[in-house]
């Protein structure tokens, strides 16, 4: 890059917080003097509102995220909504029937809630997102109908994710919605498939955020591990694969940091900023 990245957008789970769910204090002071220097420091995630808040406080400098996958840009300081994008009805319902065929867990992101079906956080080990379940337990609606809510909040769902009980579930979920969907799907943990609206992904998230504070995408800067980042890390002027990453982030990078539980951040702010 010809000039210094002015933007650092960090996406949160295996990336900017460890195999513990934790900013660790290093990582933390890092990432806190960077924004301190007027670097613009982002969040790209695949969570929403609800799944952040638990980070709240201590990420409470930060300014603008782009939140589930790119359905909901925010501005974290103002506590408003800059962009929302909803999921059609009709790729709504097929998400439902898609996840009812495998006997999948679903979770709706709207523009403020995280809702899932009542008494599937209790079994949310089955469906391979066992370690989130003291955030799903804190920060999660459950309903006695979730369909009847998905169609009732339709044009409020920005994101689903579809948590399968293995990845060969996924791939059949996946295989049905190419087939009768636009929808973008991205795979994420285990069996876990995510659902946005055609064209919009954590890329699209960024580019909105970049025109919003004045960055050129050339000089920002994605991290990730998963992918769900690809997009991102091939849209930003520089992308970043964490240790932890698979290999196909890893390919797609311009560069390999240390993993989550040992400051890759610390590295990416030390060599690019």
């Amino acid at each position: 890059m010809l000039a210094k990245p002015r933007l650092l957008a960090l996406d949160m789970d295996g990336t900017l917080l460890n195999s513990q769910k934790r900013v660790s204090p290093r990582t933390l002071s890092a990432v806190r003097e960077l924004a301190d220097s007027g670097v613009v420091v982002a969040l790209s995630t695949g969570r929403g509102l609800a799944e952040i808040a638990d980070y709240s406080r201590e990420l409470a400098f930060l300014t603008h995220a782009s939140l589930d996958s790119g359905g909901l840009v925010y501005d974290l300081r103002a506590r408003r909504q800059i962009h929302l994008s909803p999921i059609p009805r009709e790729e709504l319902v097929a998400c439902l029937d898609a996840a009812a065929a495998q006997d999948a867990m679903v979770h709706l992101a709207t523009c403020a809630l995280s809702v899932v079906q009542r008494g599937l956080i209790a079994r949310c080990a089955e469906f391979n997102v066992g370690v989130y379940r003291p955030m799903f337990e804190r920060n999660y609606t459950e309903v006695d109908d979730l369909r009847s809510y998905a169609l009732a909040h339709a044009d409020e769902v920005v994101k689903v994710d579809i948590h399968h009980h293995d990845a060969a579930a996924r791939d059949r979920s996946r295989a049905t919605l190419e087939a009768t969907t636009t929808l973008a799907l991205a795979d994420a943990e285990v069996g876990s498939l995510e659902c946005t609206p055609r064209g919009v992904n954590k890329a699209s998230g960024l580019r909105r955020l970049c025109k919003l504070v004045g960055v050129p995408m050339e000089l920002a800067v994605a991290v990730g591990d998963d992918d769900n980042d690809l997009a991102v890390l091939r849209a930003a002027g520089t992308g970043v694969a964490m240790g932890n990453a698979n290999e196909r982030v890893r390919t797609a990078c311009d560069l390999v940091v240390a993993d989550c539980d040992h400051d890759g951040i610390v590295e990416v702010i030390e060599r690019l900023f």
